[in-house]
């Protein structure tokens, strides 16, 4: 079914407007997006639709800094041994059911699979990795455990061609939790994973009006709790794939002349640091390895003297983003 959908879905200049509007900002209405292409609403959710319908738009969600709701976040890397195909994936779908986990990811290279999960503390973390690995020890023959401390994140401007201007999101980096109530919760749930839901069907969802709601996502949003809206988009039917670099530094003297132009580099999507990790992080996506390979070589060569070495992973699936760590 996927392949027939990606023979149907011939992508053009509309659809990919379209789609580079939605990751900028998943809450833009079809009418601003139809003045920016010059076509009607009716044309422009025309093409959402079918989008949807070919699984190109996956969904839609809300970006969450957990940090400023006190978590923290640590990501996970598992390299499998001694299983079937049938078992790893059962083990995917059950980490991906924990509550903790926020995102996951089945990788090429020298790992299987890749999540990130909230905690409160490294306590925490522990009663989460405790149960973990009385479950799965036996079958994991490699394991990388890193916390996560910045991660920005760039909209995907190769689909227009040209380089990215805006400054992105940033998640995890906050020292200080902000005030926040029960309502703010179960709004952020909702709209975790249904970034696009008008404030109509939220206020009916949550047995409230749309100015009440509308009010409390701004809060959320000049606070920073809500960073934008995201598209899910299955950049596959475009013909790219995901690649992680893991770089060393020999030092850190130009690291934001780095973090300026992976902002600004079109296909550069993300970057991360970490700690316990390598130096910088860097995810972007790519019709092809010799095209990920010629990024990778102009940034070593930009700032030669600066780069020691890197390793990467290509990313098969992600199989779950969601950046609300409550259950």
């Amino acid at each position: 079914m996927v392949e027939q959908n990606k023979e149907r879905a011939k992508l053009d200049y509309f659809d990919r407007r379209i789609l580079f509007e939605l990751d900028k900002n998943a809450r833009i209405t079809a009418t601003k997006i139809g003045k920016k292409i010059r076509k009607s609403k009716q044309f422009v959710d025309y093409r959402i639709k079918k989008l949807e319908e070919y699984g190109v738009l996956k969904g839609y969600i809300a970006v969450i800094d957990y940090s400023k709701l006190g978590y923290a976040s640590m990501r996970v890397y598992f390299k499998f041994h001694n299983l079937t195909p049938k078992k790893q994936n059962e083990i995917e779908n059950n980490l991906i059911k924990d509550k903790e986990v926020w995102w996951l990811v089945t990788l090429e290279g020298i790992w299987d699979v890749g999540y990130a999960i909230a905690v409160r503390d490294l306590l925490d973390f522990y009663d989460y990795w405790d149960r973990i690995m009385r479950k799965y020890r036996k079958f994991i023959s490699k394991r990388s455990v890193v916390a996560y401390t910045h991660i920005k994140q760039y909209p995907k401007s190769y689909l227009i061609g040209k380089p990215n201007t805006e400054k992105g999101t940033l998640v995890g980096a906050s020292k200080e939790a902000v005030k926040f109530d029960a309502f703010d919760i179960k709004l952020l749930k909702l709209i975790s994973d249904n970034g696009r839901m008008s404030l109509l069907d939220i206020s009916t969802k949550l047995k409230t009006s749309p100015q009440v709601v509308s009010n409390h996502m701004e809060k959320l949003e000049k606070l920073g709790v809500i960073q934008g809206y995201r598209a899910l988009i299955d950049v596959s039917f475009l013909g790219y794939r995901y690649y992680k670099s893991y770089i060393n530094l020999i030092n850190t003297e130009r690291i934001m002349e780095l973090e300026n132009f992976c902002m600004h580099h079109p296909n550069i999507l993300n970057t991360n640091r970490t700690i316990g990790g390598r130096d910088f992080e860097i995810e972007l996506q790519a019709k092809s390895f010799d095209e990920f390979e010629q990024i990778m070589n102009e940034i070593r060569e930009r700032f030669e003297g600066m780069i020691d070495d890197f390793e990467f992973v290509i990313a098969r699936e992600e199989k779950k983003m969601a950046y609300f760590p409550f259950g």
